[in-house]
């Protein structure tokens, strides 16, 4: 059996399975196939109706015309499988992608749709960009972030899209501010909360480089503190726009811990999370104690069923030590 073959049969299974699940879940955008059969490395999502195709092959065993026919083959038997025109799916070529080159656009076809979540609404671009929009790996973060904002003052970091800011406005909120440093992104975030019933007296939105914002307010006494706090940066960038460039590696031990001390509420929650797949905290559970904290890795709880890859993202917890106090 040719490994085509074993990804037919396998999606065939999964459609069946995967249908069920999101049925009786009543989730609209959902990962379908993720790499299951190492021959045919690509990810499968499923936003609505529209399909999105990552092909994470590489051309070091392949020439580029390999790749097309290879492609168009796996596209041919998506389509086969789920009734749909193989005009339908949405093919995006991975490659490593270096400083803000996962920020740059693939295309200018602005397929852009609106997906469901839970009872929210999301604008997702499925063509122009490598990313759609919306972290299907981040699901249960967004819940989980939702049940923690009611009557809270909340901090989104690194906003992105503004999901996660949807989420806690959902979550009753009394006050929100999101800083990213794209004013796209931001304007993204804010049709999201539009589209979701939130006015611009909802929230406040800063463009900003991040640790330079951070820096100026550590310098503000009269700055404002935080109930939950969540951050999500980029693995790596090297934006014109940042004074200097970031790595996640060694730049998560700065920023949590200047969150945590000078921003953080005494019983508020710091999420903080990375797609790094090679990530270790720096810091310690008990460097984390003697500064009076509590850390947890929510990593494995936090990743949706439907994803076969359980390294997708880290997801961490931090909180003060109520009894160190």
């Amino acid at each position: 059996m040719t490994a085509l073959e074993m990804f037919r049969n396998r999606l065939v299974k999964l459609k069946k399975e995967k249908t069920k699940w999101a049925n009786r879940n009543s989730v609209f955008c959902y990962r379908v196939y993720d790499e299951d059969i190492p021959q045919v490395p690509v990810i499968l999502e499923k936003y609505e109706e529209k399909f999105v195709l990552w092909d994470r092959s590489s051309l070091k065993h392949q020439t580029e015309e390999e790749q097309g026919i290879r492609l168009n083959e796996i596209c041919r038997i998506v389509a086969e499988v789920f009734g749909i025109s193989q005009s339908e799916i949405i093919v995006k070529l991975r490659k490593k992608q270096k400083g803000i080159d996962q920020y740059n656009r693939l295309d200018f076809a602005k397929q852009e749709i609106t997906v469901r979540e839970s009872d929210l609404l999301f604008k997702v671009n499925v063509s122009d960009y490598l990313d759609t929009g919306l972290f299907l790996d981040h699901r249960w973060t967004r819940a989980y972030v939702r049940d923690l904002c009611h009557g809270k003052k909340v901090l989104n970091l690194f906003s992105y899209t503004g999901s996660f800011s949807v989420y806690a406005l959902k979550g009753g909120a009394i006050q929100l501010t999101q800083v990213d440093l794209s004013n796209s992104y931001l304007d993204w975030a804010e049709r999201n909360l539009e589209l979701n019933g939130y006015t611009q007296k909802s929230y406040e939105s800063i463009r900003a480089d991040i640790l330079d914002w951070v820096e100026s307010e550590i310098q503000n006494k009269s700055r404002e503190k935080y109930d939950v706090i969540f951050v999500d940066p980029p693995t790596f960038s090297n934006s014109k726009r940042m004074e200097t460039h970031w790595e996640v590696e060694t730049g998560h031990v700065p920023l949590l811990k200047n969150l945590a001390t000078r921003f953080l509420r005494k019983d508020g929650i710091l999420l903080f999370s990375t797609n790094f797949r090679k990530f270790k905290m720096e810091i310690s559970e008990e460097e984390w104690k003697d500064l009076g904290f509590l850390i947890e890795n929510l990593t494995e709880v936090s990743i949706p069923e439907d994803f076969r890859n359980k390294k997708v993202h880290h997801l961490f917890q931090i909180r003060f030590d109520s009894l160190g106090e």
